[in-house]
């Protein structure tokens, strides 16, 4: 990936630097050819002035000087012709170029520019021609031009070494572009692959590896953040599937031993069949209660939390309504006083569990003649649901144990599963609240659950 990455970034580095570094060149070009021939006519136009002076005054040596000077410092040559007679020529072979004594012979009115073909030992060349205002002696009008060549080999060479600066530049600009590129990249494929060995470390069984959450653009540390969160979600997935599993086999082996026994006395006809029988099965519905609620912790811990607004008074209302029979039987007053405004965020069907295994506790605490009542209290961003009842109560070491799995108390003398204050911890935290096990006035316990106001 990151080969390709480089490849990629240097290719389009390169596209950009020959779209931005050919146009330039080719425009450096044509501007060094117009500058050179703008250049000639100005020099062209001065010399022709020093020129005619001379040629005014008859000093013909004034002017071949002139001519020569200026030659030695620009390059140039000087040509001056008068009706096909040299005058002045700063090379020799420029007496014997047809296409010069031609240009000399076509001025008129008007000066004439462009470039020759050249010939072997000159070259191309660039001209300028132009007719000087002289007048010969006599007061007869004279027909002097004044051509001035520059080579076009050394424009060339200017070229030249205008598109070797161009390349040079865009040499240097590739080796940035190799640089930066290769840090881009670096910075893009070192990320993704600590990423790629954290998952493949999570995958084999190291599920303490993190993916790094520093370093690189804010999309990969994202990514190794979700990463991290599907590592924990799956993490604590597993952790409930081993605790389930040593808890289902731990508690499932004492009921299924009594019944193994009790199953072996009717099979040897030994004992009371009417007793056994129902042992067996006060067992299987022992059983059938544990598996339930083991069912019940492993969906809500394998739950994605999915929070709804849940009218409070409404479901507490009709809970105690139909636990209210039970309470009856066992001669237990139930009353509930939960205002109408309690409205609260919890996951569906979560907050009848929750009023169902405390009124299951409070029932199997109090004693007949006593009082279990429902009552909720509503702050600003919360709302408390407490369960009283007048039972003997929890010492402060039993009510910080409680809410642990197959927790029954040294003096609970009820056949539960030890399982319904642990499904009302594990349902309250899934919808975002907490359970508090508190002492009532009555001497009781006051579970109380915590929940988000909706």
């Amino acid at each position: 990936m990151r080969n390709r990455l480089l490849v990629g970034f240097i290719l389009f580095a390169f596209i950009a630097t020959a779209l931005l570094v050919i146009p330039i060149g080719i425009t450096l070009e044509s501007h060094e050819s117009s500058n050179t021939l703008s250049t000639l006519k100005r020099d062209t136009s001065a010399l022709s002035a020093l020129l005619t002076d001379a040629l005014n005054h008859n000093d013909l040596a004034r002017a071949v000087a002139l001519a020569d000077s200026y030659a030695k410092s620009t390059k140039r040559q000087v040509f001056v012709v008068d009706r096909g007679v040299v005058l002045v020529a700063t090379r020799t072979s420029q007496t014997h170029d047809g296409d010069l004594i031609k240009i000399a012979n076509s001025v008129r009115l008007r000066e004439l520019a462009g470039q020759t073909k050249g010939n072997a030992s000159e070259g191309p060349q660039f001209y300028v021609a132009i007719l000087l205002s002289h007048v010969a002696t006599g007061a007869t009008p004279d027909h002097d031009v004044l051509v001035v060549t520059y080579p076009v080999k050394v424009n060339n060479q200017q070229i030249h070494r205008d598109w070797t600066e161009l390349v040079l530049y865009g040499l240097v600009m590739l080796a940035l572009a190799c640089f930066f590129g290769l840090f881009v990249s670096s910075s893009l494929v070192k990320p993704l692959r600590r990423i790629g060995t954290a998952v493949e470390a999570i995958g084999s069984g190291s599920l303490d590896v993190r993916a790094p959450v520093t370093g690189g653009p804010p999309e990969l540390r994202r990514l190794a953040e979700s990463i991290n969160s599907t590592a924990v979600r799956l993490i604590n997935l597993l952790q409930a599937q081993r605790v389930f599993v040593q808890d289902a086999s731990h508690q499932l082996r004492t009921p299924l031993t009594a019944l193994q026994l009790h199953l072996e006395n009717l099979q040897h006809g030994e004992g009371q069949p009417g007793t056994d029988l129902a042992a067996v099965i006060a067992e299987v519905n022992r059983l059938s209660r544990l598996v339930d609620s083991l069912l019940v912790l492993a969906r809500a811990e394998s739950t994605s939390p999915d929070l709804v607004t849940v009218d409070l008074h409404e479901a507490a209302l009709e809970r105690v309504e139909v636990w209210r029979p039970l309470a009856d039987e066992l001669q237990i007053s139930l009353v509930a006083s939960v205002p109408p405004s309690a409205v609260v965020l919890a996951t569906p069907g979560a907050l009848e569990q929750i009023l169902d295994n405390l009124l299951s506790n409070a029932f199997d605490a109090t004693p007949p003649g006593g009082l279990v009542s429902v009552e909720s209290s509503v702050s600003d961003d919360s709302v408390e649901l407490h369960v009283l009842d007048t039972g003997p109560g929890l010492s402060p070491a039993d009510r910080a144990l409680a809410l642990q799995r197959f927790w029954r108390g040294r003096c609970n003398a009820n056949e539960g599963t030890g399982l319904g204050l642990a499904i009302v911890d594990q349902l309250t935290r899934l919808c975002g609240g907490s359970v508090e096990l508190r002492e009532a006035a009555s001497g009781g316990v006051d579970a109380t659950v915590s929940l988000r106001r909706g």
